[in-house]
């Protein structure tokens, strides 16, 4: 667990693989080998189907950030995440399928407990236990004070079911070790002017494929093919620190901003949320905005230790959906993008569709299929 090493591609480094050209019939180039990409190479390995990977370790990343947490109610409504009931049971398919096979943990089934801000908050609360289609993912309300002493609660709270996390960084680690160890993916920055369409295939140097699915998250911005979809990224900032003396039964706390105990004595606290500011470094003001409302959500005062302090880019779009589907007029181009925040929950999903929809030819959920905006 937090295994932080994003430098895993670059032990392409010491041992170069060559992206030989094979039957291009059967090849699929993936442009990202972040969670979307890597997620789409295991489906395609799974069917036994050629592909190829390529993926920068030098450009910036969502998942070595991300804390992977799965909600299923999220928001200040508190309303029922977009399409949960068909995601989440593929997900922990997805991820429990992964354990297995690289005899990892990556996937942590918790419950969530919410904190009422205000008055109006409690009421909500009562109107989604009340609400038949919340069943099974919101818990009885709780007093005020009947949560863990830490957290500081004056209007009570609720457990969210069937939450948890996922640690993203050894998952994506994990596969991108096992597809370098194969042989399938190259560590370099993708040049799009290389890409040449040519009799039915697709050439990018001396590597033939069929198809070529775009994968590489806010980087689509630069993508010719692709860059008229209406990506809106988002720059989020977060926190692992340290702390002697909180303590936290195992849970997933959340008012205001999120808080997730993890093994000797560490939490990780997000996530700060910026369109405006699109420089994926670390600033003192994030890190203040989440000290402060760590603070603020805390019962008593705890010397805070920051450990970590890390920000991305999430490839969120403007209707909240992500980007799936093939180009409408360069025939074998697709794209799976825009997870956004919810990539944990999201990306199973969308990559088992995907690839129904290209090889089995299934129609794809039309909220998603990027043919929404032709």
């Amino acid at each position: 667990m937090l295994n932080y090493d994003v430098s895993i591609l670059n032990t392409v480094s010491a041992h170069p693989t060559t992206i030989n050209n094979q039957d291009s019939t059967s090849i699929t180039l993936i442009v990202g080998a972040g969670l979307a990409g890597c997620l789409l190479a295991w489906r395609l390995e799974q069917r036994g189907l050629a592909f190829r990977i390529i993926g920068s370790s030098s450009l910036p990343n969502a998942w070595s950030v991300a804390a992977g947490i799965i909600n299923p109610v999220t928001g200040r409504w508190m309303t029922k995440s977009w399409n949960i009931d068909t995601l989440l049971p593929e997900a922990i398919r997805t991820y429990q399928s992964i354990e297995r096979y690289f005899g990892i943990k990556v996937y942590y089934p918790m419950p969530v407990r919410r904190y009422c801000q205000n008055a109006e908050d409690v009421k909500r609360c009562g109107r989604r236990i009340r609400n038949p289609r919340y069943l099974g993912v919101v818990g009885n309300y709780c007093k005020a004070g009947a949560g863990p002493s830490a957290i500081r609660d004056t209007h009570g709270s609720f457990q969210i079911l069937k939450a948890g996390y996922v640690d993203l960084p050894v998952l994506i680690q994990a596969l991108q070790k096992h597809f370098i160890a194969e042989g399938k993916l190259q560590d370099e920055q993708f040049n799009y002017s290389t890409l040449q369409a040519n009799a039915g295939n697709w050439c990018y140097k001396n590597l033939k494929a069929k198809r070529v699915v775009f994968c590489e998250g806010t980087g689509v911005t630069r993508n010719p093919w692709f860059q008229h979809l209406p990506l809106t990224p988002a720059k989020g900032e977060t926190l692992i620190l340290s702390s002697a003396s909180l303590k936290l039964p195992p849970s997933i706390y959340h008012s205001t901003k999120w808080l997730l105990p993890y093994e000797a004595k560490r939490f990780r606290v997000g996530a700060t949320y910026d369109e405006s500011d699109l420089d994926p470094t670390p600033t003192a003001a994030g890190q203040a905005e989440l000290l402060s409302n760590t603070k603020a959500i805390l019962s008593e005062d705890h010397t805070l230790q920051v450990e970590a302090h890390m920000a991305g880019l999430r490839p969120s779009t403007q209707d909240a959906r992500p980007f799936l589907g093939r180009h409408p007029d360069a025939s074998g181009l697709f794209i799976l993008n825009g997870l956004g925040s919810k990539g944990a929950s999201v990306g199973p999903e969308m990559s088992r569709q995907l690839i129904n929809h290209i090889f089995d030819n299934e129609a794809l959920d039309h909220e998603v299929d990027i043919a929404r905006y032709t």
